[in-house]
């Protein structure tokens, strides 16, 4: 009984932007609209590191950790990251570079997030209640190299496509759906929700490069998958008018990954306390090829210079569960040997606060909504640099 039912409930900074003319460099990853000091004949090289993550459910190092902390409300949880190294050779439209993506999407009802909380932390159920089981994963880690080209499309106005072929690292991805009931026993019969079950029908159907719901404890103990993919990113860059530029960037844009020998669990779970046999689990351990689709990313800028010194701005960020979005306010320290611009962000729909330094040279953008690592719900860090000979 302890193995059913631990099945049920124990799952647990961007390549540089080519310029829109000769007058602005405008980086993706950064906040801010810079004076351009690189010609277009030099070769560059651009690297990036950004992670974010937002867990409204609790914080993100509890997220991360099993879940262990009360929970508030909410029906997402997500951690997503992404490296890059690119080289664009003098007076060339190509680029050659490599790369690293991390995509942990989680979604859930309410219900699910409370039983899994319980479980985890060998909470019993103070009530007898039903709870309504949902739960999807998509989580896939990967690296790999990409190729890119670049092509003014319109006056003022750049495409930049990469080709990604990727390496598969880890992935997991399925959903558990289904009905809990627990009924309300003495304290001294109550360690865990566990024993509190009255009923359970659940169906699990996941892949995975390793078990997650203690698969083990049948005897299944598959080998790991070997995974290949790809994916497309898109980026155009343009001017609006003389002191607005907008920029739109898409990542994994019709991105899949082929996993060979993938193992896979699809079942039917009854359980019943009063039932004999107590539970009865119907469906396969196997292992297939399977197609698995990437989790794709859209982030848009739009930057409008108020003056030589200030300027304002919106920024959008979407993925497959939520959209974000940052309004920001900037200060350009005007000099000839560096310039540099102070920005600061924030975002209403998780009122975090941020701020961002971007130099023709690089940047680094901090945005979260509380300065306690512990008790941050929404986090994000964003670095780039660019050297060019």
């Amino acid at each position: 009984m302890p193995t059913a039912i631990s099945i049920i409930i124990s799952t647990s900074a961007n390549a540089q932007g080519e310029q829109a003319n000769a007058n602005f460099a405008f980086n993706p990853q950064a906040t801010s609209l810079t004076s351009d000091r690189t010609e277009k004949s030099e070769a560059q090289i651009d690297w990036s590191v950004m992670i974010t993550a937002h867990s409204p459910t609790q914080p993100i190092a509890k997220f991360l950790d099993d879940w262990g902390a009360p929970l508030d409300s909410g029906k997402l949880a997500y951690t997503q990251g992404r490296t890059s190294f690119e080289i664009r050779p003098a007076d060339s439209a190509i680029s050659y570079g490599l790369g690293w993506r991390y995509d942990y999407l989680l979604r859930f009802s309410e219900e699910t997030a409370e039983v899994y909380w319980q479980y985890e932390n060998k909470k019993p159920s103070s009530t007898s209640q039903t709870y309504p089981l949902f739960l999807e994963a998509q989580h896939n880690e990967r690296v790999g190299a990409n190729i890119g080209f670049t092509k003014q499309v319109l006056p003022n106005w750049q495409l930049t496509t990469r080709a990604n072929i990727w390496q598969g690292l880890h992935a997991l991805d399925g959903k558990i759906v289904g009905d809990l009931s627990t009924r309300v026993l003495p304290d001294s019969e109550v360690t865990n929700i566990r024993d509190s079950l009255d009923k359970t029908d659940a169906y699990i159907d996941y892949y995975y490069d390793e078990p997650a719901l203690g698969e083990e404890d049948l005897g299944w103990h598959p080998a790991k998958p070997s995974g290949y993919g790809y994916s497309l990113d898109l980026q155009l860059i343009g001017k609006l008018s003389d002191d607005t530029q907008l920029a739109l960037r898409g990542y994994d844009v019709l991105g899949r990954m082929h996993w060979k020998d993938m193992p896979s669990t699809r079942y039917t779970l009854d359980y019943d306390a009063n039932g004999r046999p107590l539970y009865s689990i119907e469906g396969q351990l196997t292992t297939n090829d399977v197609t698995q689709a990437l989790p794709w990313r859209f982030e848009g800028t739009i930057q409008h210079q108020l003056d030589n010194r200030w300027q304002i701005g919106a920024h959008g960020q979407v993925n497959d569960i939520q959209d974000l979005y940052q309004l920001s306010v900037g200060y350009q320290a005007l000099s000839d040997t560096y310039p540099l611009t102070i920005t600061g962000l924030i975002e209403p729909q998780t009122q975090a606060l941020g701020v961002a330094l971007d130099s023709h040279y690089g940047g680094i953008k901090l945005l979260t909504d509380s300065l306690d690592s512990e008790k941050a719900k929404r986090s994000e860090i964003s670095l780039y640099g660019r050297y060019s000979w």
